[in-house]
């Protein structure tokens, strides 16, 4: 008998995502080494391996690429059961499931969170971290409870969207690039400039539609989702980057410089649920509390 976990497709899963063991290992906060062992346990199961490990990037086999296809429905079934079934759980404890991008530390959210845990411990916080339409996609399913993203053309017909932080784009270059001088760059600026970003951002959306708006697409040499291999390879001379400002002060880089727009672009934090959402009193209860302690 095959015996498959949950576990062992979320990681089959993440490391398709990220096309590699060291990304999706950061993201689900394991080492690589365990990944690697939870994906050959999975492969043996299968009796087939899944990754073509070969190549510089780990691409799917033709048996992963079916395997990929199942997987995403199992792990559609399993979240679809999960909450299904938690309308009848006769447990005193309730669960709030919270999809956010990759900022809650840079926001103090984590912070937030955590007191809110230790003010109410019979409320359970579970977090799922992925990118932005990736997030909604989850909360337009009520998959989760709530969505920490960017406010970028929320649908408010929609959504409830509450705004937790302002924030706004930067571009970010090495000390030795010949911006270095100009306090404000203009789009017009990067005509000829390559750009290090992760396309499946946010702020690669507002990079591109930009662009497009001058009559040219930004050329993105590596796609990077990482913000300090982006920052190292920045510092480097190797592109320049297109960044949210808040989350770009953690990372400290004496070889980097910072550069305002010319056009300010607003890229602000907002809380944001599903309007016909049912608001129980755990609901209400942690909006009011991360509304009340966000750092603005």
């Amino acid at each position: 008998m095959i015996i498959i976990t949950i576990e062992q497709i979320q990681y089959f899963l993440a490391v398709k995502k990220y096309n590699g063991f060291s990304t999706a290992a950061n993201e689900l906060c394991i080492s690589q080494s365990s990944l690697s062992k939870q994906i050959k346990a999975l492969e043996k199961e299968v009796d087939t391996t899944l990754f073509d490990r070969n190549s510089r990037v780990t691409s799917l086999t033709e048996a992963g690429e079916d395997f990929y296809i199942y997987a995403l429905k199992f792990l559609d079934d399993y979240n679809n059961i999960i909450q299904a079934m938690r309308k009848h759980s006769s447990s005193k404890n309730c669960t709030l499931n919270i999809g956010t991008i990759a900022v809650l530390t840079q926001y103090g959210l984590t912070s937030t969170i955590a007191s809110f845990k230790n003010n109410y411990s019979n409320i359970d916080i579970n977090i799922f971290e992925d990118e932005n339409d990736a997030i909604l996609n989850m909360l337009i399913k009520s998959e989760i409870d709530f969505a920490i993203v960017r406010d970028f053309n929320l649908p408010r017909d929609s959504f409830d969207v509450t705004p937790l932080a302002e924030d706004e784009l930067v571009v970010v270059t090495s000390n030795n690039h010949p911006f270095t001088k100009k306090k404000y760059i203009s789009f017009n600026d990067l005509k000829n400039e390559n750009f290090i970003i992760c396309a499946k951002s946010g702020v690669f959306d507002i990079c591109v539609r930009e662009c497009n708006k001058l009559g040219f697409t930004p050329n993105v040499v590596h796609n990077i989702n990482k913000i300090e291999t982006i920052l190292g390879l920045v510092s480097e001379g190797l592109g320049i980057t297109l960044i949210v400002n808040n989350v770009l002060k953690p990372f400290s880089n004496s070889n980097i410089s910072v550069h305002s727009l010319k056009n300010p672009i607003n890229s602000n934090l907002a809380l944001v649920s599903n309007k016909n959402a049912k608001e129980s009193k755990e609901f209400i209860l942690f909006k009011d509390f991360i509304i009340k302690n966000t750092v603005k």
